[in-house]
């Protein structure tokens, strides 16, 4: 029978007193009584002397690591072995254990209870320990240590406590297109990682796959994200253990062959979706139609508790299509009946969705971070022989239309013509090499071929005109003399392009007057018209232009971002090419060369740079020719649409600044304007602006109506943090200071303006770490990769070791006399729990006593906590007739933070401090 350890309490078998073990001698135990009386007894001779509410200290007699302290919470006798059931708050788990491991140890509480007042000499640990304790919970519910030089928005910060806190992790994330959705999932899923979740599936349209990876990658550390038929295969479902952050194409996924090697992937943690607006289910009449991608997400659902879905416009117009998503975080018929009733009751949106504005959001000092935006259209004129061609080119169009119209078999002749029509849009370069490549096609002999380009879901976009070159046959009779006419005007065109004069003359000129060295991103949705650019920039600036396009890898287009935000100063990119990519760091002027028939691509242009980390304005130039039916259309279609996003902002319940750019998004998303402007070359003008007038007034109600929606989500508040004890980089840098001082690490050399040191460890720290006495650590993971120094974030032993250190008991800090914790504080973690124990959600608090009663989490506080502490003298000004006050207030804490999913679970008081009564500091 194992020996109790030295310090645990045991109960006489003879009398029933209780003592405590301080020694072995013999194979007997040595027993202190409360008498004084030390006696030597046998093991027979005594129980456990444990009762329910004592703090203890695991020791265990193995190997194993020790799980910290905890609380006794029952004591059992199974088998003749006496357990004790053991609350571990660190490990945020409940076992029974062999109560002779386990030590009675004095927690802040009892001491503070018991009227003991604390030592002089424990003010720096105090400081230290509560340090540590903030920010391991700035980081379970943040993930901010997972990467402390991203600076995270307080709306992101916002975003993943609002889920944490929640008890349920079932979210709808629908952010405007710029507020950082990468880094907020990836703050997320640091912060679970934290918490122990390890399983997590990403699914993701296929172009955005590899920005995914090097987001969770480069950002949090998460280096063992792999993508799905890209890194690997799965050819056993036994392998699918093998691999914990998977990233997959929802395209790919959605396939039978894959889908069914899905179906066997396991449980995952958490399954996160992106653009899931893509998850289409569509009620018609009694049934519902059911999109692939959405029986992929139902599939999958099936594998998880968690779903986190992530979509920019969840609404669509379409309140079937919105409840279809809702339906997916919270399936069953209890939820179906609640979602069903959701024009009636918006607020369990609330529950939710999560919705952040572009004009909402703040940084840390709550100055609005996104400078606005002008938008300017430049008109070229038409000379007379483009008017020429483009009487021609109609004409051309008019006789394909009809021509489609007349043979459901030819239909696509149809999407042929509208394709040249938006090449004829976008430049004469685009349109010729597109006449001449379908005359090419027409001389040539042999089977017909597709008319239609694969259009894979994954690409939406048709940026190479080789693509809709059409069949070997003419589609009309006569086609092939329309065709040499038009090419022979087309070549005739190039010399006198008053579009290319416009943007190089006009545009470029005037934008390169003001700043000869700004850079310029330039959007065209073809790669011909992207070519014909290239060539006229190149005489411009040699060497100084890049490409990118959806023929390009993911590294090919990161070098040529590199190269233009480095070097570079015009960045051409097609539409397909510009899926993804970020360049607000350096560049705030947008070109578009064409304008897309989708309103919607225009806002995802610009959302390019419109986003956050931009300095200044952006500044949008569109480019039209005037005279050309397609170009006056859609340049009239932009003007008006402005106009209605600046009438719905200005009757707005709240006018604020960037608000109508946030309802441009949202209107465009409903606003289908293609098949009207398809429909333009056998419609009058006026009928064809009356046409887009209905669209946009229909548009216009469906953002009316999903706004009054949406409205009812949760979203940014800047008043949400202040109640938080404010943390930050200053604060890991104030802790890791103060513990090398404890430690006896020396910092030799603080560098790069204090984000870089040189230090010397201890023998054991060396012993104890496997590392070499002279280390370089840095607090930024920019200054760690350029000054090759280790980084202190969660993934650092070396951090991980100092905090595990300070919250050790025999650290101490428990307790303490020091100013700062004038008028007394008591420092304490609370948690909550879902309806089966597990716990869910925690919060650190700081209670502070005033004249007036109890305030938490005081800004001075946080504030003492980046300098070091100071003991002081006299008597405490703290008694314990004062620990009523505080357990009050930490159980309405308890119950402000409850709701139906989430349950109290207790608190633990980590600290108590005071002053002494008119003390000087010692």
């Amino acid at each position: 029978m194992n020996l109790p350890a030295a310090g645990a309490f045991v109960t006489s078998v003879r009398d029933g007193e209780t003592g405590t073990v301080t020694g072995h001698e013999g194979g007997r135990l040595v027993v202190t009584w409360p008498s004084g009386r030390v006696t030597r007894v046998a093991r027979a001779d005594v129980r456990c002397g444990l009762i329910a509410g004592q703090v203890v200290q695991d020791q265990p007699r193995s190997l194993r690591p020790p799980l910290g302290e905890g609380r006794v919470l029952d004591v059992r006798t199974l088998g003749g072995r006496e357990q004790a059931l053991v609350e571990f708050w660190t490990a945020g788990e409940r076992q029974w254990l062999p109560w002779e491991q386990l030590v009675p140890v004095w927690s802040a509480q009892s001491l503070f209870e018991q009227g003991v007042a604390p030592l002089a000499g424990f003010a720096e640990q105090f400081r230290l320990r509560h340090l540590a304790l903030a920010l391991q919970h700035w980081h379970r519910t943040t993930g901010a240590l997972a990467q402390v030089d991203i600076d995270p928005l307080p709306h992101q910060l916002h975003l993943v406590q609002r889920i944490l806190q929640s008890g349920n992790l079932n979210w709808l994330i629908a952010d405007d297109v710029g507020l950082g959705k990468t880094i907020e999932v990836g703050l997320l899923l640091a912060a679970l990682r934290a918490r122990g979740l390890r399983r997590f599936l990403l699914v993701v349209p296929a172009g955005l796959t590899r920005q995914w990876q090097a987001e969770l990658r480069t950002r949090f550390g998460m280096t063992q994200a792999v993508i799905y038929g890209q890194d690997f295969e799965i050819s056993d479902p036994a392998q699918w253990p093998l691999f914990e952050v998977v990233i997959a194409s929802m395209d790919r996924l959605k396939h039978e062959r894959h889908l069914e090697l899905a179906r066997q992937s396991g449980r995952w943690d958490v399954v996160v979706f992106d653009e899931a607006h893509r998850l289409s289910r569509s009620l018609n009449g009694l049934t519902y139609r059911t999109s692939e991608r959405y029986a992929l997400a139902a599939t999958l659902r099936a594998l998880t508790e968690n779903v986190v879905l992530l979509s920019g416009t969840p609404h669509q117009g379409d309140l079937d299509r919105f409840e279809a998503l809702l339906e997916l975080l919270r399936p069953g018929p209890v939820w179906r009946e609640r979602i069903a009733r959701l024009r009636l009751e918006p607020q369990l949106l609330a529950g939710l969705v999560i919705r952040n504005r572009k004009a909402d959001v703040t940084d840390a000092q709550g100055n609005f971070i996104f400078k606005g935006k002008v938008t300017r259209a430049v008109a070229a004129p038409q000379n007379e022989p483009e008017e020429v061609f483009d009487r021609a080119l109609r004409r051309y169009l008019k006789q394909g239309y009809d021509a489609s119209r007349e043979n459901q078999k030819a239909i696509a002749i149809g999407f042929v013509m509208t394709i040249y029509r938006k090449l004829a849009a976008s430049s004469v370069a685009a349109i010729q090499g597109a006449l001449e490549r379908r005359l090419l096609r027409l001389q040539r002999q042999g089977q017909d071929d597709p008319a239609r380009p694969d259009t894979d879901d994954s690409n939406p976009f048709v940026e190479a005109e080789e693509q809709v070159s059409g069949t070997r046959s003419e589609f009309f009779s006569g086609e092939t003399e329309l065709l040499r006419g038009l090419i022979g005007l087309a070549r005739g065109l190039r010399a006198h392009d008053t579009k290319l004069q416009a943007f190089t003359r006009t545009l470029i000129g005037g934008i390169l007057a003001g700043n000869p060295d700004e850079r310029v991103l330039i959007f065209t949705e073809y790669r011909s018209t992207q070519e014909y650019l290239v060539q006229t920039l190149n005489g411009l600036a040699p060497g100084r232009v890049d490409v990118i396009h959806g023929g390009q890898t993911l590294e090919e287009r990161a070098a040529a971002i590199a190269h233009f935000e480095e070097a570079g100063q015009f960045l051409v990119s097609t539409e397909a090419g510009g899926e993804g990519f970020n360049l607000q760091r350096r560049c705030h002027v947008l070109v578009n060369y064409d304008l897309p028939w989708n309103p919607m691509r225009l806002v995802q242009r610009v959302g390019r740079l419109y986003r956050y980390g931009q300095e200044r304005p952006v500044v949008v130039f569109n480019l039209s020719v005037s005279g050309s039916l397609d170009d006056e259309i859609l340049r009239q279609m932009y003007a008006r649409l402005d106009a209605v996003a600046t009438d719905l902002a200005s009757v707005a319940d709240e006018y604020r600044e960037g608000l109508q750019e946030d309802i441009v998004g949202e209107v465009a998303s409903f606003l289908d304007v293609s098949t009207i402007l398809a429909e333009a070359a056998t419609h009058t003008p006026s009928r064809t602006q009356a046409r887009i007038e209905e669209a946009l007034e229909r548009a216009r109600q469906a953002a009316r109506q999903q706004d009054d929606l949406l409205r009812h989500s949760s979203g940014f508040d800047p008043d949400a943090l202040r109640g938080e004890l404010p943390v930050g980089e200053a604060h890991l840098m104030a802790f890791v200071d103060g513990m090398f001082g404890q430690l006896g690490v020396t910092v030799t050399h603080r560098l790069h303006g204090g984000q870089v040191w040189d230090i010397k460890l201890t023998e054991d720290l060396q012993r104890q770490l496997n590392l070499k006495q002279n280390q370089r650590v840095a607090f930024s993971r920019h200054a760690a990769s350029r000054h090759k120094a280790t980084l202190l974030d969660s993934r650092s032993p070396l951090l991980s070791t100092l905090f595990e250190t300070a919250g050790t008991y025999a650290f101490s800090g428990h307790v303490a006399q020091t100013p700062i914790g004038a008028g007394g504080t008591a420092c304490a973690v609370l948690r909550w729990q879902d309806d089966r124990g597990r716990p869910l959600s925690e919060r650190f608090v700081v209670l502070q006593r005033q004249p007036d009663g109890i305030t938490v989490n005081p800004p001075a506080f946080g504030h003492d906590l980046l300098y070091p502490a100071a003991d002081t003298l006299g008597v405490p000004a703290l008694t314990p007739d004062a620990w009523p006050d505080f357990e009050l207030a930490l159980h309405d804490l308890l119950a402000a933070g409850a709701s139906d999913d989430l349950h109290p679970a207790g608190f633990l008081v980590t600290g108590v401090a005071w002053a002494g009564q008119g003390a000087e500091p010692g």
